[in-house]
């Protein structure tokens, strides 16, 4: 498989965040489960999303090839040069800010800059939220995940757009199988619509997940969002932050999607090979 990592396996062993002997019983068991053979840093984020439980990060693992398998609309095609994908970073902005929180948590922010709701794509979206996920975790592998959303501009025509089919498995794979956990989903700007939304979909997420989303209404300021939830040093200009404008972080993100086309084409390759010849040992 093509990695795409900045950084090497023995290197997240030396700093005592995972051992090789645990890399090797996954290695031993992927052979034994006829999963996919992945790269040792691809497991390394396993087993430190799991706080390195042997028995967690197999069912992770299965569970990452399984509801990929079944979700070709959010894990393929993902060159960002393709029409679709470029359109939809015409109209949201989707970045991993650059400036970590300091106990190594990535922020991953959204927001919409076309508010017409023809114009938006949830199922594109939520793609785009996945492999914002390789950007973070290419370099050093962060320990948790702020998710940031500015919902300003969402109306209820915007509620049309959802796919309940493509949410459920984008949510399942929240829950099971995405090797990065989430710390809280901060929701900037919220009002009927956002509680409307959350109500429709929250039949398929568990208890644990709720608890995460914080919902901030447009009342809040933003000195007290600094002072009580994340600095001016890890947020956009706009957010009364020390970063750049979203638009130029945008640019930054689709330069980074364009870098990893060679792992999302192989990572790809890698998945229907095996969905092909041995799909039916995998669970």
């Amino acid at each position: 498989m093509c990695s795409n990592y900045q950084f090497k396996a023995e290197t997240i062993i030396g700093e005592g965040r995972t051992t090789q002997a645990a890399v090797d019983e996954i290695k031993n068991w992927l052979v034994e489960a006829s999963l996919p053979q992945i790269s040792e840093e691809l497991i390394v984020l396993f087993l430190t999303s799991c706080k390195n439980d042997i028995a967690a990060t197999q069912c992770i693992i299965k569970a990452y090839f399984r509801i990929k398998s079944e979700a070709p609309e959010l894990f393929n095609d993902r060159d960002i040069d393709r029409e679709v994908l470029a359109k939809a970073m015409k109209t949201i902005i989707c970045s991993n800010l650059p400036v970590r929180m300091p106990n190594n948590t990535v922020i991953n922010f959204f927001k919409l800059t076309d508010t017409n709701y023809r114009n938006f794509n949830l199922v594109v979206s939520m793609k785009l939220a996945f492999m914002l996920l390789d950007v973070n975790q290419r370099t050093n592998p962060p320990d948790q995940v702020i998710v940031l959303i500015d919902i300003k501009g969402v109306n209820l025509m915007h509620l049309t757009c959802m796919r309940m089919g493509a949410i459920k498995k984008f949510i399942d794979f929240i829950q099971e199988g995405m090797p990065l956990k989430i710390q809280i989903i901060h929701v900037l700007n919220t009002n009927y619509v956002f509680h409307k939304g959350l109500d429709l979909i929250k039949i398929f997420m568990r208890n644990d997940l709720m608890a995460l989303i914080k919902p901030h209404p447009p009342s809040m300021s933003m000195e007290e969002f600094h002072r009580e939830w994340i600095p001016a040093s890890c947020l956009p200009e706009e957010y009364g932050g020390m970063l750049s404008s979203v638009e130029k972080l945008n640019q930054k993100t689709i330069e980074q999607f364009r870098e990893l086309k060679p792992f999302f084409e192989a990572e790809e390759k890698l998945r229907s090979e095996y969905k092909r010849n041995d799909s039916k040992k995998w669970f």
